[in-house]
Parts: structure tokens; sequence; C-alpha cells
């Protein structure tokens, strides 16, 4: 009893002082506001609503000022670099690009080389983020985007370097001091490094480099599920295509069920094309269409049903544990992959915050012209992030139909050459000899040293995932050893 009394204690003095804290930020902003004529105006606002952790208060105050000036000293560069951290590429949103291009501060040059990048203007793009310290907290992400720009130039021992200072860098704040969402954040950042650098080396034909690389991602990230398929198509390209086979099945565990490739379908069936074993390749073709087709025209319905709604796919993710069940297993399945993105959490953490100043402001006493005008500022912010994330949902749900379709064309194909090979097996005289073949064998497994070997019986493992390989023997016809 003493304990929650105690307890209870805490929490409302607590209340109290976040409520207080909050009054006398909105109490200084206001007089700001109404009593101060110099051009600095917008910036002090600015500045004492950051102070009170106003954060999404303080943009359209920060973008004003520096729309209309020139100049940068530290304590806006601190207040903008606050603002970077705790709103993102919102804080200077509004601004033009001729405009942020006179700043080279940390903050600023991050946004505009980001901007820059997704626009595809990669030269400009790489000028402006190389103005980042490299010592300076930024040069992280700078490094990745210098390095996947490099990448897209074909300059693959440049990018690789850049792919490896952001690991270091990674690596060196993730066994600091830092907090707890921090320290996953630079793991995050040291994983999507680690698998840039692995596709780099794929793409220059350097396959077990490739491999050695995926094997420092953790089973437990978030990313791990989705290199699955890098790995698997290394091993293809390494002719192993028992392990790549392997590694396709693994997202039929149950662990994986929220996971949904139609690519591994794909690369199945090419495998097993590959191994010459054309039943096994056709019943894979077949299954795809039985899987896929009839989830592709939900998903489909649901798009059109609320093409023009700006809140249907996000109110999806809030609504409680009755209504998502009575979802489709597949829509209610692929949201909570969306759910995993880094991004689209980037953006809800954003809009919790913005929603809990909101709260804070609204619980203010003896409200003026200035709080109002702060809180009709917020709910326009709250009501973007909103569509933002709607939109994000939107776009998974629409990019995943044209990938099903993308490969319904991949597997059409191969099933025309899978009927042409049958075709042929009929009339091979030699082809009898091969229809009593052993389905698998330990002795059609590569498996390096370091490699355990499991005796997969049916069931999935947590440990076994990403290890398995089949053991089948290729049924394909040396036409040499045929001849003699």
């Amino acid at each position: 009893m003493k304990y929650w009394t105690k307890f209870l204690l805490v929490t409302i003095c607590s209340s109290l002082f976040f409520a207080n804290m909050a009054h006398a930020t909105a109490k200084a902003a206001a007089e700001i506001a109404e009593k101060d004529k110099s051009p600095d105006k917008n910036r002090k606002i600015a500045h004492e609503l950051i102070d009170g952790e106003f954060y999404f208060s303080a943009i359209p105050y920060i973008n004003t000022y520096v729309e209309d000036h020139q100049e940068m000293d530290a304590e806006l560069e601190a207040d903008i670099d606050t603002l970077v951290i705790k709103t993102g590429t919102m804080a200077v949103l509004n601004l033009e690009e001729k405009k942020l291009e006179k700043f080279s501060i940390p903050s600023i040059s991050l946004i505009l080389g980001t901007r820059l990048f997704n626009s595809e203007q990669y030269d400009k793009a790489y000028e402006v983020l190389s103005r980042i310290p490299e010592s300076h907290k930024f040069a992280i992400e700078a490094d990745l985007m210098k390095g996947t720009i490099k990448n897209i130039q074909r300059k693959h021992i440049e990018a690789l370097n850049f792919y490896n200072l952001c690991v270091q860098k990674s690596a060196l704040q993730e066994n600091s001091k830092a907090g707890e969402k921090l320290k996953r954040y630079y793991t995050y950042m040291k994983e999507t490094c680690l698998i840039r650098t692995a596709r780099v080396k794929i793409e220059d034909k350097k396959y077990e480099e490739a491999l050695e690389t995926y094997e420092q991602i953790d089973k437990r990230s978030y990313k791990w599920p989705y290199i699955l398929m890098d790995k698997a198509w290394a091993h293809y390209y390494l002719k192993d295509y028992n392990r790549a086979i392997g590694l396709t099945v693994t997202y039929k565990s149950p662990l994986l069920e929220s996971y949904f490739f139609p690519e591994a379908e794909v690369l199945m069936a090419l495998s097993y094309y590959n191994l010459c074993l054309y039943d096994d390749a056709l019943k894979v073709v077949d299954n795809f269409y039985d899987f896929y087709q009839p989830k592709a025209l939900a998903l489909k319905e649901i798009l059109g049903q609320n093409k023009k709604s700006n809140t249907y796919f996000l109110d999806l993710y809030y609504a409680d544990p009755e209504t998502r069940q009575n979802l489709n297993p597949f829509i209610r399945n692929l949201i909570t992959q969306t759910r995993k993105q880094v991004k689209f959490n980037l953006d809800l953490v954003s809009l919790k915050s913005a929603k809990e100043e909101l709260a804070l402001l609204k619980k203010l006493k003896n409200k003026n012209d200035f709080t109002v005008h702060l809180e009709a500022n917020l709910d326009s912010t709250i009501t973007f992030i909103s569509n933002k994330i709607n939109y994000y949902i939107k776009k998974e749900i629409f990019t995943f139909i044209n990938e099903i379709h993308k490969h319904s064309y991949s597997m059409f194909n191969l099933k025309l050459e899978l009927l042409s090979k049958k075709r042929e097996e009929i009339y091979n005289s030699n082809s009898e000899k091969f229809n009593l073949r052993d389905r698998g064998s330990e002795k059609n497994v590569n498996r390096k040293i370091t490699q355990y070997f499991f005796d997969f019986n049916g069931s999935f493992w947590a440990d076994e995932l990403g290890d398995y390989s089949f053991g089948l023997k290729s049924k394909c016809i040396d036409e040499t050893k045929d001849k003699k």
C-alpha cells in the first residue's frame, strides 16, 4: 500500500511539474510574441518553445526566421539540430533548396542532402553531404547516403569505403553508454550498411564474401527476414540450389508468417528447374498462383474502396485486436510487416509526440491568441503526419500488388519452359532410370566446416532458421556420360 501511495504521489508531482513547466514556457513565448518587435522575434519564440520541449510548435517560427535571415550562430545551430533529432525532416520542411544551400551546418546539410538524393540529384547531394564533418553525429547517415550514391554511379570501391566507415562509426556508438533507443538506432544503421556492403559484393559476383557479410546480421534483427532472399540468390548464383531452396522454405516457418515474399517462390521454382526436377518446379508455380492471386484481388478491392481516404490504412494500425482479427489474414499480416519497418515507426513516433504536445497545450489555463494559434498549427501538423503515414501504408500495399504481378509474369514464362522440358522427358528414352531417384540425402548438401547439420524432421526450430538446405539429387542428365 505504501508503495502505491508513493508511486501515486510521484506521478502527481511529475504531472504538476510538467504542467507548470508547460505553462511557464507558453507564457514566456506569448510575452515575446506580444511585446518583442525585434527582427529576432521568431527565433526567440522558437528557442523558448524548444527549451520547453514544444518541438513541433517551434517549427513554424524557426522556419520563418531562417527564411528571412542569412546568419547562423551557435545557439540557432543547436536549436535546429535539436529539432532535426526530435522531428526529423519536418524541421525545415517548407524551406526551398536554394535557401537551404546557403547554410552549411550539419543538420541542414543532412536534410538538404536527403532531399536532393530522393530527387536523384546525386552529384549535388554528394557535395552537400560532404559538408558534414566526419566526427559529427550525423556523419553516419551521410556516409550511408554517400556510399549509396557511389554504388549507383558504379564506383564500388568508393561505395564500400563509405559503407565501412558507416559500420565502424555505428558500432562505436552502439557500444557507447547511450540509451536503449539510441543503441537500437545505431544497430539499425550498422546492419543497413552491412547489407549494402553485401549487395555491392553480389553485384561484383563475390558471392562467398557477400554471404560472410550477411552472417554478421543477428537473427533477432528486424532486417534479418529480408536478407534471406539476398542470401538465397547468392547461393543460387553459386549453383548451390539445395541451399537456395532451403532458405526460401524458411519463410514458411510460423515465426515468419507475417512476411510475404513472392520472389521466394520464383527462386524456389528456378532452383528446382536447375536441378531438372520439373514436377517440383511446376508444383511451386501452381501453388504461387493459388496462394497469391486471391490475395492480390483482396488487396485491390481494399485499395479501390478506400483510395480517397486519408485515414483508413492508419486506422487499421490503431484498430483494436477484435477489429484486426476480422480482417483478411493476409492483409492483417501485411499491416504487421509494415509496422516493423523503421521509416514507418519513425513517423509514428513523430505523430505520437505531436499529439502529446497538443494535449499538453489544451490543458493550459488562461489561454490567449498565441496558445490558440499554437494549437491550430499543431492540428495541421498532426493531420499532415497522419496523411503521410496513411499514404505510406497505401503505397506499400500497391507496391506489393505490383510485385505479385511482376513475378506472375516470370512464373508464366517459367511454366512454358517447364512444360517444354516435360515433353522432352517423355520422348527421352533415358528418363525412366531417373524416376526412381532418392528424394534427398546428406551427401547432396554442401556444408562448410563452420555450419551445423540439423536433421530436419518436420519442425521449424528457431535456431535452425536460415540454415536449411535440401539434399536433393540433380536429375539433369550428363550428356557426356550418356554418349559414352
